[in-house]
């Protein structure tokens, strides 16, 4: 018997060597021959019942539309009838009027049945010629993708590449029958979910057996390549990279290969995306369509995993791991508009950029890694304080936190400016496109670690601020801010408020590269509202001091009581100016908040200032009323004739003090906050000086009355310093000495019984009974 002729080794297939490879290690094994051969009979079975299976299902397709046909046959047979019937009922000769009127009567009524029925053939033929193209289709798919998975141990690895273009194309085509029957007939939900079923099938198969053909393509490009002595000095540096790139070394067959391979993937993951949209018509998708290029996939996890056996080496030393991640993404991106975004675009993939997804998809292997091996760590050195040395410890597990950090913004710094380099723009920052290039993604998964960073921050602000909070110098130097709203003079708030702020303002920065607006706004929450507090609490301390000390009649303990409320003043107005920034207007409309993220202490700092304003004033008017009290109780000076120049001396030293302490708050105290407290003081020495002069039964002769005008007229004198028209901030008493004014004539003709005519006079915050009781208590001389 001739003996059987081996192959030549040429004629051998890739798939064909490694399937003898993983059976044959020695010559030992050749004894199992006999068990390899009945294997690959068992699958040679298998796949010769599987293409019997097919030619039944076809041959039921075939009868069906048959059937299908036939029926349509035997309708238009009885609309062809129907029809003939019709004609010969009007055409027969000899009728009637009446049969003619019955006949028109009925054909009106049975031409709605027949475009019924015409319809329902039509409707039918349709359906049928789509299911049997669909069928066709999918069965050229399904033989396809059999011949591609069965054909591996006897073709060329380069042919089978070229096999998936024709599944991929007869994919799109049914694609196509389907998004325009979904416009069309929607109503054919079962035929639709049917090749969709048989679809899905078939995909199953087909692109886990493309992706494996890509990465034996990429394992014989030499990808991932070797970082063994790789230069981190080189990072910053202009040195060219130490890492070889294979994308840009392969040439001829092996690159035509590559771009097969790519364009096939791409061309699998466009299709997906199509059957996806389709599929989700008329619900919310927002991001849903949105996957990670498969092709970029494929390059980011070899090199991942090459990378964490790395990183896994600087555990300790996490400045390491962001150097080669970096110096990884930036070597490669280079190579990812030149080579891989074409094809990208040629293969209809729109919206995507490979620049972009290379970057995503490392930024996303560091944050896993990250979130796997790094912050469990440093999350377990900050629970297992508990020794004597509790303290240094936590404040190098802090220290360590926060290194942490910085260099994870540095490398999101590093990256986006990789992204805009290229002149790619920076998509709009939702939340979603953000998170994808930002390595502090890692707190949207774990929002505690957040609160722990949050947290952290806060104690290490804190701890600064206390120390500047506790210097009394900070309270008793001006701190130059901003102008108010009027006037030339600043807040004159102490120095305090700056170094405030400024601790505000950095934790403030440190939230800005948070992916996530929520988080963002509970960052800012968990790291400012207690430093506020706690201002707000050294503020209120110090008043309360400055009060128990003196009750706020020492010029000391106004200054003291004044500072606190100039810094009140200038936060308040800060935390309101940034409400206003775009970066704060986002937060508004989070957990259903419709108000600054800000305005709870806005408001407590405003109920500091107003309720220690109010306290000022009340201040000044008791030490007013208690010195002008013997000057009120003398009631026979309006009596007298007034003999030089007519003014009460007790009156005049009255008004003296309290113009030398309002000028002493006018030196110590902000424009708008002096402006509120001299408003409050004229108001309550309106009231108190008519009360005590006017609500009695004191008579007011000639000489009173010009005693009375000297008086007021130097109260006047005094807040025209504050104010153009001193008159209308004591309108009781200017409109008591009007009265007082009056002629006997005027009083006779009664002029002032009418409530119209004191209006017309000037006299509007006088009631009807305190006109009538001044107007009686004038003494005119004859």
């Amino acid at each position: 018997m001739e003996a059987p002729v081996l192959p030549r080794p040429a004629d051998i297939t890739p798939e064909l060597r490694r399937f003898l490879d993983a059976r044959f290690f020695s010559q030992a094994d050749l004894a199992a021959a006999a068990d390899v051969e009945a294997e690959i009979r068992g699958r040679y079975a298998e796949l010769e019942a599987l293409v019997s299976d097919l030619s039944v299902r076809l041959a039921a397709a075939a009868a069906a539309y048959s059937s299908s046909c036939s029926a349509a046959g035997t309708a238009l047979s009885n609309v062809r009838g129907c029809l003939a019937s019709l004609n010969a009922s009007t055409s027969a000769p000899g009728v009637t009027e009446e049969v003619e009127v019955g006949s028109e009567e009925m054909l009106f009524e049975q031409l709605s049945s027949l475009a019924k029925e015409v319809a329902k053939v039509e409707l039918v033929r349709d359906y049928a010629e789509t299911a049997l193209k669909l069928d066709s289709f999918v069965g050229d798919v399904e033989d396809a993708v059999s011949s591609s998975v069965t054909g591996k141990l006897k073709s060329r690895a380069e042919s089978s590449l070229k096999t998936y273009h024709v599944p991929i194309g007869y994919l799109k085509t049914i694609e196509d029958i389907l998004t325009s029957v979904t416009k069309t007939r929607p109503q054919w939900t079962r035929l639709i979910s049917a090749v969709d079923h048989r679809v899905d099938r078939s995909l199953a198969l087909l692109r886990p057996q493309a992706i494996v053909d890509h990465r034996a393509l990429l394992a014989s490009l030499g990808w991932p390549p070797s970082f063994s002595g790789t230069n981190f000095s080189s990072i910053n540096s202009g040195k060219p990279s130490e890492i070889v790139n294979p994308l840009f070394s392969m040439k001829g067959d092996l690159k035509s290969k590559y771009s097969e391979s790519f364009l096939s993937l791409c061309s699998l993951q466009e299709l997906q995306k199509r059957r996806k949209a389709r599929q989700l018509q008329g619900h919310i998708l927002n991001n849903q369509l949105r996957q990670p290029l498969w092709v970029i996939e494929e390059l980011v996890n070899p090199i991942a995993a090459a990378a964490q056996r790395h990183f896994s080496k600087w555990v300790e030393k996490p400045e390491f791991v962001f150097a080669l991640a970096y110096k990884i993404t930036r070597d490669f991106v280079d190579s990812m508009d030149e080579i891989l975004q074409p094809l990208v675009d040629k293969a209809n993939l729109v919206g995507y950029s490979c620049r972009e997804e290379w970057i995503s998809g490392m930024v996303i292997t560091l944050s896993t890694y990250l979130a796997k091996e790094i912050f469990p760590k440093h999350i377990e050195l900050l629970q297992e304080i508990s020794s004597a040395d509790a303290s240094s410890k936590q404040s190098q597990a802090r220290v360590s936190w926060l290194n942490l950090i910085d260099l994870m913004i540095s490398f999101d710094k590093q990256t986006q400016a990789l992204i805009s380099s290229s002149g790619l723009l920076l998509p709009v920052k939702d939340d979603d496109n953000w998170q994808r290039i930002s390595v502090l993604s890692v707190f949207c998964d774990r929002p505690d670690w957040l609160e722990i960073w949050a947290e952290i921050e806060r104690q290490d602000t804190h701890d600064k601020l206390r120390l500047s909070m506790e210097n009394e110098k900070n309270w008793n130097t001006r701190f130059q801010g901003t102008m108010l709203e009027y006037g030339s003079d600043d807040y004159k708030s102490p120095a305090i408020t700056g170094v405030i702020q400024k601790g505000l303002s950095l934790l403030i920065d440190r939230a800005r590269p948070i992916p996530n607006i929520a988080l963002r706004a509970e960052f800012i929450n968990i790291s400012t509202s207690p430093l506020i507090s706690e201002f707000l609490g050294w503020m209120l301390r110090r008043c309360q001091e400055a009060e128990g000390l003196t009750a706020l009649a020492d010029d000391n303990a106004l200054l003291k009581v004044s500072q606190s409320i100039n810094a009140a003043r200038y936060l308040e107005s800060t935390l309101t100016e940034w409400c206003d920034d775009v970066f704060f207007l986002q937060m508004e409309n989070i957990d259903g908040r419709s108000e600054c993220i800000f305005q709870v202490e806005i408001n407590r700092l405003k109920d500091f200032r107003v309720q220690w304003t109010e306290k000022i004033s009340t201040v000044i008017l008791r030490d007013f009323d208690a010195r002008s009290r013997d000057y009120l109780k003398n009631k026979r000076q309006w009596q007298e004739k007034s003999e030089g120049l007519a003014l009460s001396r007790a009156f005049v030293e009255c008004l003296d003090y309290m113009q030398g302490r309002i000028a002493k708050l006018e030196d110590g105290l902000n424009v708008l906050d002096f402006v509120t407290v001299w408003r409050t003081v004229a108001s309550g020495v309106d009231q108190l000086l008519f009360s005590g002069i006017f609500t009695g039964s004191t008579k007011f002769s000639n000489g009173g009355v010009e005693r009375l005008h000297g008086d007021l007229s130097i109260l006047f004198a005094a807040f025209s310093a504050w104010c153009l028209r001193p008159e209308g901030f004591f309108p009781r008493l200017s409109e008591g000495l009007k009265l007082l004014d009056v002629d006997e004539q005027q009083l006779r003709d009664g002029t002032f019984t009418d409530n119209n005519r004191l209006r017309e006079y000037g006299i509007r915050r006088l009631t009807a009974a305190e006109v009538e009781k001044i107007i009686k208590n004038r003494i005119y001389e004859s």
